[in-house]
């Protein structure tokens, strides 16, 4: 007996063939539709559900090939296994047979034993055929869920973001954050930690996806300021002011011994925090590993401030220094990650610092939004991309008074 569930369809315009088909099919436990020419055949393929189908080659109204054809066009999910009956024993004429879609021939009159061995095969192909159609179901369900939940992340993540800069009048602030992929390694923010200071934060996990942006969101939670309580940029005390805020470097050195380099996973992170402080007149920093700040004096043209500093959990040891730059009014500040200096154009060559500087200085005299965006203006232009091959984030800060 036939495993349940298998539907023959069989077209044949010769009678005794035909007759002969259908008994010998429902003895082998098949449930079996005959009928005379693929016209039939074609209309009860589109009513019903046949999981093999045994068609004649030569048939009035339609031939078997013309219903070959029809059925591999047609859109239905379930895999339908077809042998053709055929008095042609040419190599071209099964040639042209696959071509049209169909899986098996047999050469009339056929031996019953040979018709069984070749309806087994169709049966073991139609059975792999629908555990590979369900296990593609499942794998598309499980595609939407990671979807969503990597939709979700991304928008937890798009929440860290600083959506309403802070209300300062000494500083303003423009930024832009660019992932590369659904989810960043890359994170910036910056706020007010007193009347006196604004903090600012980049950085840049290495690797991209779900690890780089678990570690990426658990960094930026870290270093936002949360009201009355102690956190690792500002400290809560008993006495006034209430709070002491944590110098840079220091910052940077409990980011150190907490986030060691992971020896599998070769995780690690770099990163630039600075405070802002409108008292000393100071933009006081640390930089461990991070690109150079681009710093542009109303005196002076843009700069680069290198920094010598490991990447956070390159050595535990490694005690970090902290960088003062004076600053005057109109003077900025741009922090950006290497997504942006490292960007390739198509012969390969990287966009550099140089070229940074060069389009920072041309765009003095825009806002400081405006002079961001031709950033990334001149960089689509260099690499010749609408998506970057690595996140693109830039923060800017410029000193009103």
């Amino acid at each position: 007996m036939s495993e349940k569930g298998f539907k023959i369809l069989v077209a044949d315009d010769d009678n005794i063939s035909r007759r002969l088909l259908q008994k010998t099919l429902e003895r082998w436990g098949y449930e079996v539709v005959v009928v005379k020419n693929g016209e039939e055949a074609w209309r009860k393929f589109q009513s019903d559900h046949f999981s093999l189908i045994i068609t004649d080659w030569m048939m009035p109204v339609m031939d078997g090939l013309e219903l070959v054809r029809r059925i591999r066009e047609y859109p239905r999910e379930d895999y339908v296994y077809i042998i053709m009956l055929t008095a042609k024993a040419m190599k071209e004429d099964v040639v042209v047979g696959m071509e049209a879609g169909a899986d098996d021939f047999l050469v009339k009159p056929f031996n019953q034993d040979e018709l069984r061995v070749r309806l087994r095969a169709g049966e073991r192909i139609v059975h792999l055929e629908r555990k590979l159609s369900q296990r593609n179901v499942e794998l598309e369900e499980a595609n939407r869920r990671m979807r969503r939940d990597l939709e979700a992340a991304a928008k937890i993540q798009e929440s860290l973001l600083p959506s309403v800069l802070p209300a300062n009048p000494h500083f303003e602030v423009a930024w832009h954050f660019e992932p590369c992929e659904e989810l960043a390694g890359d994170i910036l923010n910056v706020f007010n930690l007193d009347e006196n200071n604004l903090g600012v934060y980049i950085l840049d996990v290495s690797g991209h996806g779900v690890a780089a942006a678990l570690l990426a969101v658990t960094l930026s939670r870290l270093l936002s300021p949360v009201l009355d309580q102690s956190s690792i940029i500002k400290t809560r005390m008993e006495n006034p002011p209430r709070y002491a805020i944590t110098p840079p470097a220091e910052v940077a050195n409990q980011l150190n011994r907490r986030f060691q380099m992971d020896a599998e996973t070769g995780q690690y992170f770099t990163i630039i925090y600075g405070l802002f402080n409108v008292i000393d007149r100071e933009f006081r920093f640390v930089s461990a590993g991070h690109p150079p700040i681009v710093h542009i004096s109303q005196f002076n043209g843009p700069r680069l401030v290198q920094v010598s500093g490991l990447p956070i959990g390159f050595m535990e040891q490694w005690e970090y220094s902290e960088v003062k730059i004076p600053y005057d009014k109109g003077d900025r500040f741009y922090m950006y990650s290497d997504g942006i200096i490292e960007a390739r154009a198509p012969n390969q060559k990287m966009y550099g610092t140089d070229r940074l500087l060069d389009t920072l200085n041309a765009s003095r005299h825009l806002s400081l939004k405006e002079s961001i965006q031709r950033v990334l203006d001149d960089l689509q232009q260099w690499t010749r991309k609408d998506i970057m091959e690595d996140d693109v984030s830039i923060l800017a800060v410029e000193i009103r008074q």
